[in-house]
Parts: structure tokens; sequence; C-alpha cells
């Protein structure tokens, strides 16, 4: 088994693209709409991730206690998205130059594998993490 892909529903597809692939090198794969309920969808890829990003017409805005780390991650549900990378220190100063919205500054775990939160335009979080030394 792998994993399909990990599906955001999203307020503004042209920002949502343009984040991603500014920020994280993902490209355009497919682009779906769908009138009949008002949907449009674009799914974006790089390796073997694949992001499904949707937005519909009459989309509802992220709740506020949503955009609050800590009460985001206390209420049960899918939290976020996590990407590795080799060093963590230059992937914080590469999205600090391009003026991404951070969650926290990084952060260290028990283990001392390294990472930080950021926000995408609608405010949902995203994890970057130190890939595991072996």
């Amino acid at each position: 088994m792998k994993l399909g892909h990990i599906a955001l529903s999203i307020s503004d597809l042209g920002a949502t693209v343009e984040f991603y692939r500014r920020n994280f090198g993902f490209e355009l794969a497919e682009e779906y709409t769908m009138r009949s309920s008002g949907l449009k969808i674009c799914i974006l890829k790089k390796g073997n991730i694949a992001l499904e990003v949707f937005e519909f017409e009459d989309h509802q805005a992220l709740p506020q206690y949503r955009k609050n780390l800590d009460s985001d991650l206390r209420t049960i549900g899918v939290k976020h998205c996590s990407f590795e990378v080799d060093n963590i220190q230059a992937a914080y100063d590469r999205l600090k130059k391009s003026a991404v919205e951070f969650a926290g500054d990084i952060c260290t775990f028990e283990d001392g594998r390294r990472y930080f939160f950021i926000r995408d335009p609608d405010g949902i979080l995203i994890e970057i993490m130190e890939e595991e030394k072996k």
C-alpha cells in the first residue's frame, strides 16, 4: 500500500498552486472543473508526492481556533502535512526570505530532530521536518 494523495480545501486555486510551486517545487499535473457542484480541482506533484487542492465557489473560511497551532493540534482530526528536508536551517532561511507566514520558530523533538510550522495562503499548517539521520 502507498499514500495516494493529500487533499486540501482552499479558497484561491491560483494562489495555492503558486505557493506550493514557489516554495516546494510542486508542478501542476492535472486540472478539473465540476460545474454542477461549483468545484475546481488541481493535482500537484513533486516526485512521488501528490497534493489535491480544491476550491468550491461557496467555500467556508478556516475557523479562527484552527489558526492557533496549539488549539488546532489539540482538536481531533487531520492536522497538517509534513515535508522532510535535509537541512532544516537552510529551509527555514529560504522560507523566511519568501515571506511565508510562520507558526513558530525551529523546535526540537526529544529524539533531536528539528521542525517548524508554516501556513499556506489559507492558514493551513505545514510542518517542515528535518530528515532522520541514518
